[in-house]
């Protein structure tokens, strides 16, 4: 069985807007040399014929990169999460920083504050408190 596609398969990939492999591509497409628009038997056809041609026995690096694709293009719910992704990159992942902790320290004067402000300590006036006595 020779390598070599016959005219009749040459045609069909040609009509399926089938493309070379680029397997240094980022782009899973690109990868198993698909376009966009296409269906998931023909995304399991181009990945077989991929695994036949770099066997995980003698090309193992790009049978890995073969995998990759394929399973980001196997179902219908994480190709849409790739093309989603291929249209809009996720944003540059950042270390999340660490909270300074919380200053509990205080002062004698921040008490006297806050009596002053929440109670009688700071009042002058009392006149408030006393009430005209009715006879």
């Amino acid at each position: 069985m020779s390598n070599t596609p016959s005219p009749q398969q040459e045609h069909r990939e040609q009509r399926a807007g089938a493309r070379k492999p680029n397997l240094t591509s980022s782009d899973p497409y690109a990868v198993l040399g698909l376009p966009r628009r296409t269906s998931s038997r023909e995304v399991k056809r181009a990945y077989f014929k991929l695994v036949r041609q770099y066997p995980p026995e003698t090309h193992a690096d790009f049978f890995k990169l073969i995998r990759a694709a394929y399973e980001k293009l196997q179902t219908e719910e994480t190709k849409a999460e790739t093309d989603l992704f291929l249209f809009q990159p996720p944003p540059p992942w950042e270390a999340r920083k660490r909270r300074r902790k919380l200053d509990l320290s205080f002062d004698a004067q921040d008490i006297w504050l806050l009596l002053k402000s929440h109670g009688d300590l700071g009042r002058v006036d009392f006149q408030d408190d006393y009430r005209a006595v009715k006879i």
